[in-house]
Order: C-alpha cells, then structure tokens, then sequence
C-alpha cells in the first residue's frame, strides 16, 4: 500500500472519529436541554454529514486508483462524488425533516457541528519544507 494511500486512511479515520465525537455532543446538549427527541434528530443531522465524508472518501480513493491510467476516468469519479453529495444531502435531511418529523434546528445544528471536524483534521504528509 503507498503511503499516500496511508496517509488518506489515517486522515480519513481522524476525520470521522472527530465528526462523531461532535456530533455526540451536540446530541448530549440537546438531550440537556430540550429533551425528547431533538438528540434523534442531531444524531440523524451528523449521520448525514458523516455519509458526505464517506462518499468523499470513497470516490477520492476510486479517482486515484484509475487517474493513473486515466486522468479524465479520476475527474468523473471526482465529479460523481459531488454530484452523489449534493443530490443526496438535500434529500436525506428533507426526509428527516418532513417525512420523520424530526426537530429542524436540531438536525441542522447536528450537520454543521460535524462539518467542524474538518478544523480539527491536520493531516501530516512527512514532508518537509525548506527555507
């Protein structure tokens, strides 16, 4: 395995570790202070972030694989990631909003606290720079 490879998996793991942990949070606070279901729906907001890094990962790991044989086949699969995360966000958070009556506020609030992970993802390449 490359040590780009390792390095895109090890991001990768912190990353959703990271998400989690915010998103449990979030889920504790609303749980404090509203009660009933709004954690449901912070958790539901967070697992819907969740699958966005996911899916990024994913096709991230698929573009490099065939971008080396095909730069334009990387592009597409770079491309069809977006696309599936932008189709599929929208989607997953009306679904949790109108079809499963969960709390607006607290489903969103549960998204974003988890898009805060990506602050707390440093990735170290091994590389040095000098001056």
């Amino acid at each position: 395995m490359s040590y780009a490879v390792n390095v895109l998996r090890a991001t990768l793991r912190k990353l959703l570790l990271a998400q989690a942990l915010l998103v449990l949070t979030a889920a504790v606070g609303f749980l404090a202070v509203k009660g009933g279901y709004t954690p449901l729906a912070a958790l539901f907001g967070g697992a819907v972030a969740l699958l966005n890094t996911a899916i990024s990962a994913n096709r991230l790991q698929k573009a490099s694989a065939v971008a080396v044989g095909d730069a334009q086949r990387g592009m597409l699969e770079l491309y069809l990631g977006a696309v599936a995360r932008f189709v599929l966000t929208p989607l997953l958070i009306a679904l949790g909003i109108a079809a499963l009556g969960l709390d607006p506020i607290a489903l969103i609030v549960g998204f974003a606290v988890a898009q805060l992970g990506y602050l707390f993802n440093n990735v170290k390449t091994g590389t040095t720079r000098s001056s």
